[in-house]
């Protein structure tokens, strides 16, 4: 048998990353599902149907606004301070990536 050894890790910058393991990855899953399982209860009216969730955010002076579709793609707007749309795409979030489909408003410089 062989003898089982210790995964390496790898850096990055100064800081040490090694593997995770399985049981980690496990109760990481549950942890995104039980997350994804309250912004489904925050808009029960739309879960079911073509839209699995709808989630929104503040950060710093912008307000996020995001539709998850059950195709596992992505629908986002984001608005600046004033209330005036910066940006508007159509993502997929198959891969764990966003990976664009189609930008509709390109984000206007300041």
């Amino acid at each position: 048998m062989p003898k089982k050894t210790k995964p390496k890790a790898v850096y990055h910058e100064d800081t040490p990353l090694t593997p995770i393991t399985a049981k980690e990855r496990r109760k990481l899953d549950k942890l995104i599902k039980k997350k994804y399982d309250r912004f489904r209860r925050r808009y029960p009216e739309v879960h079911g149907k073509v839209v699995d969730f709808i989630t929104h955010s503040i950060e710093g002076a912008t307000l996020y606004f995001t539709v998850r579709f059950k195709d596992k793609t992505d629908f986002s707007l984001r608005y600046a301070c004033g209330m005036f749309g910066v940006g508007a795409d159509f993502c997929d979030f198959k891969t764990g990536d966003f990976e664009m489909i189609r930008e509709y408003m390109r984000p206007i410089p300041r």
